[in-house]
């Protein structure tokens, strides 16, 4: 049965709607997509312009991260800068970032604070503090590591030598700590400190054998200014590969105070 010619038009008109509005469908579905990823891609771009970022990328390997984001053909020289400093870089920054290491450093540390200004105190180097908070006691040998490790801050190294001098040291276990955490020329530092302050024959050895087995690397007591403390650390200080603003007079007044 042969259909009327208006209806054969009207369905040959449907048809062509039909794939009309999927053709429409099609363009808007691909337009919402090239917005993402436009948006996506200025985020990213925005990204590369943080201050923080520009102290870790140079200029010319920021300019070459977004040449290769934007699909632009990239000099030889630029492919250098890509493969061998760039992405070893962005490698380590997203190593650093799945490691949560940024959340590491940023902890509060009042808590680890008060157990050491409680373990002072009970080792004899009673603290000024506002909240005066009991914890757990933990040996002295740890006590110092703790401190130079975890609480670098001056007022707390400040009071290793007077400790080690009210006292009984495992020497042993000291060095066994302070050779672990890379701290042995820290640990002889305050234990030259503390000899200088009262001699004490049994740390004799243990402060030879610090002096003669010194770590090569240059570390900070206290961390501050690279270029300001290489050049206003005491020599003392310096002959034990470590940069600080520490004086011998300030521990002997402390030493006054305490002992």
């Amino acid at each position: 049965m042969q259909l009327p010619s208006a209806e054969i038009k009207n369905r040959v008109n449907q048809k062509k709607i039909i794939g009309y509005l999927g053709t429409c469908v099609s363009k808007i579905e691909s337009f919402k997509y090239n917005v993402i990823l436009f948006k996506i891609t200025m985020i990213k771009l925005q990204a590369l312009k943080h201050e923080s970022v520009r102290k870790i990328l140079g200029k010319v390997e920021i300019e070459t991260i977004i040449k290769k984001m934007e699909g632009r053909k990239l000099k030889q020289t630029e492919r250098n800068y890509l493969y061998r400093s760039i992405r070893p870089k962005l490698v380590a920054a997203s190593i650093l970032a799945q490691e949560n290491i940024l959340n590491e450093i940023n902890k509060d540390n009042r808590e680890d604070t008060s157990i050491i200004e409680y373990n002072l105190s009970h080792y004899g180097y009673e603290m000024i503090s506002l909240k005066k908070k009991k914890g757990k006691i933990i040996p002295i040998e740890e006590l110092i590591v703790t401190i130079l490790v975890k609480s670098p801050k001056a007022r707390f190294i400040e009071a290793i030598p007077i400790i080690i001098i009210k006292n009984h040291i495992d020497k042993f276990r000291l060095l066994e700590l302070a050779s672990n955490y890379g701290i042995k020329n820290k640990i002889g530092y305050l234990l030259e400190t503390a000899m200088m302050i009262k001699p004490m024959n049994y740390l004799k050895e243990l402060l030879s054998y610090l002096n003669s087995n010194k770590d090569e690397e240059l570390s900070f007591l206290v961390e501050g200014d690279y270029e300001f403390l290489s050049r206003e650390s005491p020599a003392r200080v310096r002959k034990w590969k470590l940069l600080g603003r520490f004086f011998d007079e300030d521990f002997a007044n402390n030493a006054k105070v305490y002992l």
